[in-house]
């Protein structure tokens, strides 16, 4: 997750070291090796993470530290929260969690030069390992924030790692050396209730594309997918390496930035595994995540759902009909404005409001969906109340039980009745007061009442759809009313010279459109003719 609380607090190394304890096994255990990816899957079902805790690293500037750069145990606290207690891991598996993510950095406890992490880091993190795993959950431990975005270029020797052509070596040496001492502290004490998850929203950052690679028109973005696949192959040959349960240890394989659209596109390869049926897809999913921009409300509407019905209905046709499980190890929305970052400052949130019924309806859907699909389903977890928080660590109780509740019943009865699920996509009504006009001293469109004017002589408007897939779609249909004259509705397509024109007439109240289904929308501009036009625009959808 990109977002992190702004705020922190003090908390001195001695008194934090006071409060660790250390877990020990008497023996160890043997992984089930029997057991399917597919069998782990629909154990994990809904879980929670624990952010913004073992992943807090100082937010330094790259330029300004010395690596290698050891910050101690006490970076648990720097972005606020609570230190992590027994009691506030137990408290998700006591309300019907199965499963808690562990997001832990590394690149900010190493000692030396050979990336030894900081034995008293390794430790704390055990010891809440342990405490997850005594609870009875299924834990994921990963590496987290060891890539962020103010990385240098080139990178420096024990900064972290980058997924960037030309800093391959010391990409792969760091993360080489982290996991293989992983590997060493987590393995044969530990059966398959512990799985590993090789890397975070791995990306290339800083770089244009960082959140939308495109390697088929950006030689960049071309080597860095291939490198995120050797770097995948990488960690995954070091923990098989390593031997023991490590040999057949379940292993959550990412694209880049852990998006649905990286893991679905075809330059995304799973490693090859010495181990059989023990891989699984992790990807992430904020279907709201809209309002946490800054730019208003956001409600669960027809887009956001169908955006859920089609993501997850793809990735259950390349992975999960196959076999190989995907985990969402990532989803929620805030529940209030907070603030955002804009060109280095931090801006106040005054508009945006994203209400319980619209959580409510939209996480219960997706976890009707993720469910049917036996794809775990993780919340996350970055504290503050009026934030993502599952869990008030403070109180040690669940923020908000009822909906919690609702949302783990609905993945459930889903998964015990996948055929009652129902993933067809819905007419899908577009948002006009997306509407773009062109030279407002003749034309204009007024959101609330619907009216659009226009100038005479091809003055216009337009909406913007960059690559919409329109392959599950039949139509575009507009109501609207009033028409003072004919007007033009022009079809764009991406990749195409070509554009549609359909006159619409003054006298009718609809009007249904037919799409080219094998091509994506970039465009759709609504004109007038030679006169000067007005008209009530009413609902525009795309329609199956």
């Amino acid at each position: 997750m990109k977002i992190k609380s702004s705020f922190s607090k003090a908390l001195s190394l001695s008194i934090l070291s006071t409060t660790i304890t250390f877990t020990t096994f008497a023996q160890s255990k043997k992984i089930n090796t029997s057991l399917s990816a597919m069998d782990l899957a629909k154990k994990m079902e809904c879980g929670w993470n624990l952010g913004n805790s073992l992943d807090a690293r100082d937010n330094w500037s790259a330029q300004s530290k010395k690596f290698p750069f050891n910050q101690g145990v006490g970076s648990e606290a720097v972005w606020g929260e609570e230190i992590t207690t027994k009691a506030i891991i137990e408290t998700g598996i006591k309300n019907g969690y199965k499963t808690i993510r562990l997001p832990v950095t590394w690149c900010n406890h190493l000692v030396d030069t050979n990336y030894t992490i900081d034995p008293k880091w390794m430790a704390r993190v055990k010891e809440i390992v342990d405490w997850s795993i005594d609870a009875g959950y299924y834990v994921i431990l990963n590496e987290h924030h060891s890539v962020h975005d103010d990385m240098n270029n080139p990178l420096k020797h024990c900064e972290g790692y980058i997924v960037r052509s030309g800093d391959e070596k010391e990409t792969k040496a760091f993360l080489q050396a982290i996991w293989k001492q992983i590997s060493e502290t987590f393995n044969d004490n530990y059966d398959e209730h512990l799985i590993f998850e090789t890397m975070n929203e791995p990306r290339n950052s800083a770089h244009e594309h960082c959140w939308n690679p495109q390697p088929i028109n950006c030689k960049e973005c071309k080597a860095d997918v291939k490198l995120l696949n050797e770097l995948n192959q990488l960690i995954l040959d070091t923990i098989r390496a390593s031997g023991g349960n490590n040999a057949n240890r379940f292993v959550m394989i990412p694209g880049m930035e852990t998006s649905i659209s990286t893991a679905l596109a075809d330059y995304f390869e799973l490693p090859k595994d010495s181990a059989k049926d023990k891989l699984l897809v992790t990807v992430h999913l904020y279907p709201l995540d809209a309002g946490g921009t800054g730019k208003g409300s956001h409600h669960f509407n027809s887009q956001t759902k169908n955006e859920i019905i089609k993501n997850f209905r793809l990735l259950n046709e390349k992975f999960s009909s196959k076999g190989i499980p995907v985990v969402l190890g990532e989803c929620g929305v805030s529940r209030k404005a907070g603030s955002y970052w804009e060109n280095g400052k931090e801006k106040k949130i005054t508009d945006y409001v994203v209400t319980y019924e619209d959580r409510l309806n939209c996480f219960t859907f997706l976890a009707s969906q993720t469910g049917k699909y036996a794809m775990p389903m993780l919340n996350w977890d970055c504290g503050g109340i009026g934030g993502m928080a599952t869990v008030d660590r403070k109180k040690c109780k669940i923020v908000e039980p009822e909906y919690n509740a609702a949302v783990i019943k609905a993945w459930q009865d889903a998964n015990q009745n996948p055929a009652n699920i129902n993933s067809d996509l819905v007419d899908e009504e577009i948002d006009l007061s997306r509407l773009t006009i062109w030279q407002k001293d003749v034309s204009s469109y007024n959101a609330k009442t619907g009216l659009l004017q226009l100038g005479a002589n091809w003055k216009g408007s337009d909406l913007w759809f960059g690559d919409k897939d329109l392959s599950e779609y039949s139509n575009l249909v507009l109501n609207y009313k009033d028409a003072s004259s004919s007007f033009i509705i022009q079809l764009v397509y991406t990749d195409d010279s070509k554009s549609q024109n359909f006159k619409i007439s003054p006298s009718k109240k609809s009007i249904t459109i037919p799409f080219d289904k094998k091509k994506r929308l970039k465009q759709i501009f609504i004109i007038s003719e030679n006169a000067s036009v007005k008209v009530t625009l009413e609902k525009l959808s795309f329609s199956n």
